[in-house]
């Protein structure tokens, strides 16, 4: 009997150990989101698993260039077809032939389309073309099975300085993250919030002009990196096995000549597949991006990922016969897309009126202080109106030299002060799982002012009305201007 209780008690022991060790090792993982990068590898991955099985018809393979290009929502409000961008941050051929391998254990898709900007060694002192934290960015979220099992260990074969147990147990990487935790090392809110189906938005200007690709040498080749052929070889073969169409790709702002053009058009006739070189004239002209603002080159903010999507999709209804399919899945996922648009059109806003109007938005927290006199921003009627319309009673108007501050949660006023002196407050938001400070001085000889929003600084701090608007779907805080006399300063 006293063998028996032994032998439970060890087991219990064990049970807890091991639970305890996993539970550390899903905490000290780093993790992306929108919140902290803007290529949200973690969110994207974790998603890819919570879709519905056979759900999705086109997967994007890729490196950032590719998280940044191509809109799964925006392919199926246009098209009705259903994609998933798989793309992470140097994801060389090698990665991309794993999360191929992966996506196939719950999926069926009938188009895999792959960017070939890392078929040559961009990274030649790293083994797989790829950084070892970008490796485990791309590894890290995938879940344990045999896929997995063989990725580590061929890395791990091909790099000895990798160890295959550090990826079992991540603590041993990453034991110095104590320090660093945040709340989405806890918090599965912003996993469960992400609904952009692996696509990264930026914002960024592109570059005011762009020179497309034209073919003068057809003879001229290269060699590919002789891993990356070797990986290529296999997502090749695995298309073939599955009855996927694979797609060849080259984004935009890819490195580009005569050698690589031919050398990646061979390969693809060689194996009866398609290759679209979207540097070429031809191909850029019909995606019909204006730079610098809706940027099609390198990394594509949002609108150029726009006319990007547009342009893929297009070929895949056109040319592969994929169709349109409603699905409840994308069609939840509408409207947080528009949101990520109007905030991401929210940076490009340039007049006050149009600003305020913008802000009257119920998943915006939006903070307001002035510093020095404001009272040339106080005293536009737009101004007034727009305030108001966000359901602040303007009070500085009665004495506008005055402090002033305001924080307008989701539509509802939550502060809203005007004092002759210095004015500070604090707050909460989010459940109380972010806070914030606010300082106004007015006109006052110490004038100054302050936002800070989970403990980053968010005024600009000069002399006039200073707002910091928060994304209550992304987590962050994306703009901050001040109205200056007439003019919206960034």
């Amino acid at each position: 009997m006293k063998h028996l209780k032994s032998i439970i008690r060890s087991a219990v022991f064990l049970s807890i150990l091991v639970s305890s060790l996993l539970a550390i090792n899903q905490v000290l993982v780093p993790k992306y989101f929108l919140r902290n990068n803007s290529w949200p590898t973690t969110a994207t991955y974790k998603t890819f698993y919570d879709m519905e099985k056979d759900s999705i018809d086109v997967l994007f393979l890729g490196s950032s260039v590719v998280v940044n290009a191509f809109i799964p929502q925006e392919i199926y409000n246009e098209y009705g077809i259903r994609s998933y961008n798989l793309g992470s941050e140097q994801q060389s051929i090698y990665l991309s032939y794993y999360w191929l391998k992966e996506a196939l254990r719950f999926q069926k898709p009938k188009a895999v389309v792959l960017d070939l900007k890392y078929m040559w060694n961009i990274h030649p002192n790293d083994v797989i073309n790829t950084v070892e934290p970008l490796a485990r960015k791309c590894l890290d979220p995938m879940k344990w099975s045999s896929v997995k099992f063989e990725a580590v260990h061929n890395l791990c074969q091909l790099n000895e300085s990798q160890s295959e147990l550090s990826f079992y147990l991540t603590n041993l990487r990453f034991h110095s993250r104590w320090s660093e935790i945040q709340e989405y090392d806890f918090n599965d809110e912003m996993v469960k919030s992400y609904s952009l189906k692996g696509f990264g938005p930026m914002t960024a200007k592109g570059p005011d002009s762009y020179t497309t690709f034209e073919q003068k040498d057809k003879s001229v080749k290269t060699e590919f990196a002789p891993l990356m052929q070797d990986y290529l070889d296999r997502i090749t073969e695995l298309c073939k096995e599955n009855d996927i169409r694979l797609i060849l790709i080259d984004i935009p702002g890819n490195y580009m000549n005569d050698a690589v053009n031919n050398t990646h058009t061979d390969y693809a006739e060689r194996n009866g597949i398609e290759y679209y070189n979207m540097c070429s004239t031809l191909y850029y002209n019909q995606i019909g991006a204006k730079l610098p603002e809706e940027n099609a080159v390198g990394h594509n903010n949002i609108w150029g990922a726009i006319k990007t999507s547009r342009f893929i999709g297009k070929i895949l209804r056109d040319e592969y016969g994929i169709g349109s399919v409603y699905d409840e899945q994308y069609e939840a996922s509408r409207e947080y897309y528009e949101q990520v648009l109007s905030s991401s059109n929210l940076v490009r806003i340039t007049g006050q009126e149009e600003y305020l109007n913008a802000l009257k938005n119920p998943n915006y927290a939006v903070f307001i202080t002035a510093q020095g006199d404001a009272a040339a921003v106080y005293k536009r009627e737009e101004v007034k109106n727009g305030l108001s319309d966000l359901g602040l009673e303007c009070k500085y108007t009665d004495a506008p030299a005055d402090a002033y501050a305001a924080v307008v949660i989701g539509g509802e006023v939550a502060e809203e002060e005007t004092a002759a002196e210095k004015l500070t407050y604090a707050g909460a938001f989010r459940n109380r799982h972010s806070v914030y400070s606010i300082v106004s001085c007015g006109k006052l000889s110490s004038s100054t002012a302050s936002i800070i929003i989970e403990g980053g600084q968010y005024c600009r701090k000069e002399n006039g009305l200073n707002i910091a608007v928060y994304d209550l779907n992304t987590f962050k805080v994306i703009d901050k201007v001040t109205f200056r006399g007439d003019k919206l300063v960034r």
